[in-house]
């Protein structure tokens, strides 16, 4: 999933000549902790919400803008947005293109749009799979749950403790927590949990 499609393209562009008071108002308005400066369409930086506390409203914003050295394109994955993130420490990145802003991305947009490639909400059952890290082993779960007719909504996959084995968390359609138990025990697969999620 790209940048492009999760980014703010509404938000606020705070000119550069504008003054503190100014800056206030909009990141109390829109309750944000960093407002982007612009000089038209083109990005110049950010104020955060903290640094401005107490400084006098008639005072130039120009003078407590921050360089961002973490920027985003529209092309940019989720994935590599979200090592952004950690890297800048800043809960607001700037989406630029051709030196001029196109959006703004934001941590809340990032959990939203992981929550939703995890499936969480859709209901039906989650399991963790336990599988030796070698190439075939999910294909043998998928072949499984295809045989019983039972929709997979969603699978991540990380590494697990032990060296050599992987953890899969996979939401299938079904409710029934002790059916899926004997199908994965009948097929020699190794599971830590299932468990029956509601819809949201």
């Amino acid at each position: 999933m790209q940048v492009s499609n999760w980014m703010e393209k509404d938000f606020e562009k705070i000119p550069m000549d504008s003054n503190v008071g100014k800056v206030k108002e909009i990141l109390r308005k829109d309750d944000l902790s960093c407002g982007i400066i612009c000089d038209g369409d083109k990005f110049v930086g950010i104020v955060k919400a903290d640094e401005i506390l107490g400084v006098d409203d008639s005072l130039s914003v120009s003078d407590y803008v921050e360089k961002v050295v973490y920027t985003l394109d529209p092309q940019d994955t989720l994935d590599e947005a979200s090592v952004f993130f950690l890297e800048a420490d800043m809960e607001r990145l700037p989406v630029l293109e051709d030196g001029k802003i196109v959006g703004v991305l934001n941590l809340f947009q990032i959990l939203d749009a992981f929550t939703q490639m995890a499936g969480f909400g859709e209901g039906g059952l989650r399991m963790e799979v336990e599988l030796e890290d070698t190439p075939g082993e999910l294909k043998r779960v998928f072949d499984v749950l295809y045989a019983h007719s039972m929709n997979i909504l969603s699978t991540l996959i990380h590494p697990a403790e032990k060296s050599g084995k992987r953890i899969a968390i996979l939401r299938v359609q079904g409710n029934n927590v002790e059916d899926l138990s004997k199908i994965l025990d009948l097929n020699n697969i190794s599971y830590r949990t299932i468990i029956k999620e509601e819809k949201i």
